[in-house]
């Protein structure tokens, strides 16, 4: 029984520190009020490609996602924790998507945990940014514009 506690703490250590290691808003990371980033998002054979602008407010953090073309993908608002995704393509306006969006979205804008085994997110620069889905195998990369 012992035994069991030991491991269960040293499991619940192994997960708490990332969550604590997250900045509280990674889409701005720097600290600054705004930020471009070059956006990529991943599906199997599919690929998006884009600009992601970020603007931190005093509420919390809006953005938008267009592509090299200026075709909007999509709008994101996070205010209180809770994420909103506005004006989606017409393509990608399914609530499924919208509501993976959501998901995917709050762990970068928000002081939202990440729970273990669905969601990575790492660092790989100071300045590139990726979270990988792993329950529907999504990747979004987010590399900052100079």
């Amino acid at each position: 029984m012992r035994m069991y506690l030991i491991w269960i703490s040293f499991l619940l250590l192994l997960t708490a520190f990332p969550v604590s290691a997250q900045n509280s808003y990674p889409l701005l990371l720097s600290g600054g009020e705004r930020a471009s980033w070059n956006f990529t998002l991943e599906r199997g054979q599919m690929m998006i490609t884009g600009i992601c602008l970020t603007r931190q407010t005093e509420d919390g953090v809006k953005g938008a996602v267009v592509n090299e073309f200026g075709i909007h993908y999509f709008d994101f608002v996070c205010h209180n924790n809770k994420v909103k995704v506005n004006n989606v393509f017409p393509h990608m306006n399914k609530w499924y998507i919208r509501r993976v969006l959501r998901n995917d979205l709050r762990l970068l804008t928000a002081n939202s945990a990440l729970k273990p085994g669905r969601r990575l997110l790492k660092a790989c620069q100071p300045d590139s940014l990726s979270l990988q889905n792993i329950k529907y195998g999504i990747t979004y990369r987010f590399e900052r514009l100079q």
